[in-house]
């Protein structure tokens, strides 16, 4: 009977301590605007200005689904935080950085806000990467 007892009590502490070590992720918010916008073409994709190069290997966002949240406290421009970030490549800073991006969503959950006609969208993404 008491190690059935000190079994139970030791799986419940397994099993919190399996919990806490699910990291949750943070979200960004970016708004879209003429360096990140929606492909004409293809209303689930998303283009970066700076890297749609697919002759060389180019990252775009594509749609995982339309979320509902509370208005963000910061929404933030996507050409600056890749600037502050790190983003670009070494040898062409006019260049993002595939690998970079990719790891971007390894810690954060991606968000577009898509203010058209006085409505707001927010869309979760993830990268594709595209090479031809």
């Amino acid at each position: 009977m008491n190690i059935k007892f000190t079994l139970i009590i030791l799986s419940f502490f397994l099993i919190n301590a399996l919990k806490a070590q699910e990291k949750v992720k943070d979200t960004l918010f970016f708004k879209l605007d003429n360096y990140l916008y929606q492909f004409k073409f293809d209303s689930k994709q998303y283009i970066i200005k700076d890297n749609y190069d697919i002759k060389d290997g180019a990252v775009y966002f594509e749609t995982l689904k339309i979320v509902t949240t509370a208005k963000p406290k910061e929404i933030l421009c996507f050409k600056k935080y890749a600037k502050t970030a790190n983003l670009y490549m070494i040898n062409n800073p006019k260049k993002l950085n595939d690998v970079k991006v990719g790891k971007l969503f390894d810690n954060y959950v991606i968000i577009l806000i898509n203010k058209k006609n006085k409505q707001t969208t927010y869309t979760e993404v993830a990268p594709v990467f595209a090479i031809e």
